[in-house]
């Protein structure tokens, strides 16, 4: 094989990687962005759970909502809520599947914010 050749199908395996690279990162990305998205309004919340005065099953629905609107697959009884003497606990444990057409690769998620 000439040089020239070698080159070619260097570049073309090259290619060929980042495309698949692009594609995983176009499947990927916007799972961890809602899911950090939604860890952000957990935190809030556990934050302002103190001073709102709110109850348990108000704040549990509001991180219900944002799951919901997040497209994330997060049940109401999968939040849990909890107030000890350093504040608010909220925490939870969910599974996004994520088709990368050649297989299923399912991403966990264990969050626990604390307000004080």
């Amino acid at each position: 094989m000439n040089p020239r050749g070698a080159s070619t199908l260097r570049g073309m395996i090259l290619f060929l990687l980042l495309v698949l690279l692009g594609f995983f990162a176009y499947r990927l990305v916007p799972v961890y962005v809602n899911a950090y998205d939604f860890r952000d309004s957990m935190r809030t919340q556990a934050r302002f759970a103190t001073v709102d005065q709110k109850p348990f099953d108000t704040i549990r629905a509001e991180l219900y909502n944002k799951a919901q609107e997040l497209n994330l697959p997060i049940e109401r009884q999968d939040i849990q809520i909890t107030k000890g003497p350093d504040g608010t606990t909220i925490s939870t444990t969910f599974t996004v599947p994520v088709d990368l057409s050649f297989f299923v690769k399912d991403v966990q998620f264990d969050f626990s914010e604390r307000g004080q």
